[in-house]
C-alpha cells in the first residue's frame, strides 16, 4: 500500500498544477486582444476566436474530469481495506500514469497559449512544467504502469472464465451484459448522451480486452511464456490501458454528476463531460483503428467538439473560478498582465 500512496501524492501535485495553470491560460485570454475582424472595429479577445477555444477548452473539461478521478483515488484510499488493496494499485497506477501525461500536455499548451508572457518566471506556468516534468517518472514509468494496468485485467478476465463467474470491481461489470450497438449515423444529441458516451467507451474496452487476450494466447500456443507473450502484445496493452482509464474517468464523472440536481450546474456539468469524450474520440486513432466507429462518426465528434467549445466559452471564467485557486497561488497573468508589465518596464 505504501506504493499507491506515492502514486495518490503524484496524482494530488498533477491536479494542482493542472487546475492553476489551465486557470492562468484561460484568464489571460479573457483579458488579451489581438487583431480585429474588421478594419475599424475592436480587437478580439483570444477565447472569442474558435481556435483558441480548441487549444484551451477541451484541456478545461480534461481537468475537471480527471479532478473528479482524483477525487475518488482519494477517497477510495482514505476508505481502504484489504480486499481493494488489488483495486487501489490498479485505479491508481492507470491514473497516475494518464494524468500525469495530461499535466505535462496541459501545462504546455497553457504555456503557448500565453506566448512569451507564459515563459516568464512570475508567470508560473514555464516553471511548474518544468518542476513537474519528473511526475512523469516518479514512482515508475508511466508506460509500464499502464502495462500493469493491461495485465491486471488479463488476469481477471482469465480468472471469470476459469471460474465461469461474472466480473465483479474496476467497473468491470458492463462485460457481463450484452455487447452496446453504436447507431450507424450520429447526431449531436446521440453524441452528447450520456448513455450513448457510456456504450462507446464500454465497447472500445470490451472489444480490446478481447483482442488482447486473444493475441497473448496466440503467443502461448506458438510456444511463448506468458511474460514473453504479454511483452509482445505491448500495442494491444497499451490501447486497452487506456481504454480503461478513459472509461474509467468518465464513470466517475457520471456518479458525481447524477448527484447534481437538474438546473444550469448540470447543464454545465454535462458540456464538459460530452467535450471530454469528443476529445477522447478526436485524439484516439483506437475507435477507427477496431471498428468502434465509422469515418463519418469520428468526424461527426470532431465537429461537436467546435461546438461544444462554442456552447462552453461563456461559461469559462466560472468554471476556472470555481476551482477555488487563492489569487496568491495564481500570477499577474490571470490578472491585470498590463500593469504588471508596466511595473517591471518601470523597474527596468
Amino acid at each position: 500500500m505504501w506504493y499507491s500512496r506515492y502514486l495518490l501524492k503524484d496524482l494530488k501535485t498533477s491536479k494542482i498544477n493542472k487546475l492553476v495553470g489551465v486557470a492562468i491560460a484561460v484568464r489571460y485570454a479573457l483579458s488579451r486582444r489581438a487583431f480585429s475582424v474588421t478594419p475599424d472595429g475592436p480587437e478580439m479577445l483570444l477565447l472569442d476566436y474558435p481556435s483558441h477555444q480548441r487549444r484551451l477548452l477541451p484541456l478545461l473539461a480534461k481537468a475537471c474530469l480527471m479532478s473528479s478521478a482524483g477525487n475518488f483515488m482519494k477517497r477510495m484510499y482514505v476508505k481502504r481495506t484489504p480486499e481493494l488493496n488489488k483495486s487501489i494499485h490498479i485505479y491508481s497506477s492507470a491514473l497516475k500514469a494518464t494524468l500525469t501525461w495530461q499535466n505535462m500536455t496541459t501545462l504546455q499548451e497553457c504555456r503557448e497559449a500565453c506566448g512569451g508572457q507564459g515563459l516568464k518566471t512570475e508567470n508560473r506556468i514555464g516553471i511548474f512544467k518544468a518542476e513537474f516534468d519528473v511526475q512523469s517518472t516518479f514512482e515508475g514509468d508511466n508506460n509500464v504502469l499502464m502495462q500493469q494496468v493491461s495485465k491486471a485485467l488479463y488476469a481477471e478476465f482469465l480468472t471469470a472464465k476459469r471460474k465461469n463467474q461474472p466480473f465483479k470491481g474496476l467497473g468491470l461489470e458492463h462485460l457481463n451484459g450484452p455487447c452496446p450497438v453504436i447507431p450507424d449515423y450520429l447526431t449531436s444529441g446521440t453524441l452528447r448522451s450520456s448513455s450513448f458516451q457510456m456504450d462507446l467507451l464500454c465497447l472500445r474496452e470490451r472489444d480490446l480486452l478481447k483482442r488482447f487476450t486473444t493475441e497473448v494466447s496466440n503467443y502461448l500456443a506458438q510456444g511463448e511464456n506468458r511474460e514473453k507473450a504479454l511483452m509482445l502484445s505491448y500495442q494491444l496493452a497499451e490501447d486497452l490501458a487506456r481504454a480503461f482509464t478513459e472509461r474509467t474517468i468518465l464513470q466517475i464523472f457520471l456518479e458525481d454528476e447524477k448527484n447534481i440536481p437538474t438546473g444550469s450546474l448540470k447543464d454545465i456539468l454535462g458540456l464538459l463531460r460530452s467535450l471530454y469524450v469528443m476529445v477522447c474520440i478526436d485524439e484516439s486513432a483506437s475507435f477507427l483503428r477496431y471498428g468502434c466507429l465509422s469515418r463519418e462518426n469520428v468526424a461527426a465528434a470532431r465537429k461537436e467538439v467546435m461546438t461544444l467549445c462554442s456552447e462552453l466559452r461563456p461559461h469559462a471564467l466560472a468554471i476556472v473560478s470555481s476551482f477555488g485557486i487563492p489569487d496568491a497561488f495564481l500570477s499577474p497573468l490571470a490578472f491585470d498582465w498590463i500593469e504588471a508589465n508596466a511595473r517591471s518596464s518601470g523597474n527596468e
